[in-house]
């Protein structure tokens, strides 16, 4: 009964709590997470070379264990496309994608097949997903082992000007030198 994420109250005084898993984030390898205060929502990576990018919209922002839904990143032009770069180049530096969320179902489900469910409905893959952080309205997230030669990406993601329901995807840097960034 793994996969899930527990909410950790930040505090300095220390006491014991119950661990309550947050099932409506859904159940898969999960790496990190990231909040959108703005917008109220949780941005979470996958480590699997086929991991999605997943947000979490919560019923209830201060409380997430009221439940919410859950949606992975797709590109309006591409259907399950591959974000790697690792057979091809398709992704370039700079270059910017239209984004738009689908929602997944069955987000507890036991098979460790939500990324590939999600992958049928048209969400992109990318190599190991890891470390997320959101900065001056800015969503980045690296792929660890992405890029043509394995060394990383870092993935930048912004909301639109039509808000928090669509949104531009751009390969924000790529490796091809371990001294510079190796994964």
């Amino acid at each position: 009964n793994h996969g899930y994420n527990f909410e950790v109250l930040a505090t300095e005084e220390q006491f014991l709590t119950t661990p309550i898993p947050l099932k409506s984030m859904g159940r898969f390898r999960h790496e990190a997470i990231a909040v959108d205060p703005i917008y109220q929502l949780i941005y979470q990576t996958e480590d699997r070379e086929d991991g999605l990018f997943y947000r979490f919209i919560p019923n209830v922002y201060s409380k997430l264990s009221k439940g919410g839904k859950l949606q992975a990143l797709s590109l309006i032009d591409y259907r399950g496309v591959d974000c790697t770069n690792w057979k091809s180049i398709s992704f370039k530096v700079g270059d910017k994608y239209k984004v738009k969320w689908v929602n997944l179902d069955d987000v507890e489900s036991p098979k460790d097949d939500l990324r590939i469910r999600g992958r049928n409905k048209g969400c992109a893959f990318f190599a190991r997903g890891e470390g997320l952080w959101y900065a001056d309205d800015y969503v980045y997230f690296t792929s660890t082992t992405g890029g043509k030669e394995h060394l990383g990406q870092i993935w930048r993601y912004r909301h639109n000007d039509k808000g928090a329901s669509e949104g531009i995807l751009e390969l924000f840097f790529e490796s091809s030198d371990k001294d510079i960034l190796n994964m």
